[in-house]
């Protein structure tokens, strides 16, 4: 009896093997040939008429002999920070904190806020809903802290940074 299982794992192992021989074995396509002016269908109206005339592209620029300087950058701004990946979970812990806080549970709306920043500290919504949460239970200077941190994440979003402007200016 344990000779016929013998041989019959020996049998399962050859067809794996073969199986995946075949499946890693690439199959070429046969060469297309042309099709023989006989084989052709006849040309319709729609195939006699002329092609498009194709759009006219714009003459290239003048080259100059100096090259002009760049524009030149704001410095005093940085671009926005990326969010992180997960802003889809952080999403939905701002969402989260949004009705704790409506519904007046405080400290849970700030623990919601707490974890979406564990997740995606680059966002600048973030800090701000958190910034306001501190204000709203009087803790102004922490509602200051956490508007600059908005204001240097928001770069040059002026709607994050005016209203991270308002969030400081009410919490000094």
């Amino acid at each position: 009896m344990t000779q016929a299982r013998g041989s019959v794992l020996a049998r399962c192992a050859l067809l794996a093997c073969a199986c995946l021989v075949s499946a890693c074995a690439t199959v070429s396509a046969p060469p297309r040939t042309a099709p023989s002016p006989a084989s052709r269908p006849a040309p319709t109206a729609e195939d006699t008429q002329p092609a498009p005339a194709p759009i006219p592209l714009p003459p290239p620029a003048a080259s100059t002999s100096r090259t002009e300087p760049p524009p030149p950058r704001s410095t005093d701004v940085p671009p926005a920070r990326p969010q992180s990946d997960a802003s889809g979970a952080s999403g939905a812990l701002l969402e989260q904190s949004r009705a704790q806080r409506a519904a007046g549970s405080l400290p849970a709306a700030r623990a919601s806020l707490e974890r979406a920043l564990r997740i995606d500290p680059n966002n600048a919504v973030l800090w701000l809903e958190l910034g306001e949460l501190e204000l709203q239970t009087g803790n102004t200077a922490q509602a200051a802290t956490l508007a600059r941190k908005a204001m240097t994440l928001a770069g040059r979003d002026t709607r994050l940074s005016a209203r991270a402007e308002r969030l400081l200016s009410a919490a000094e």
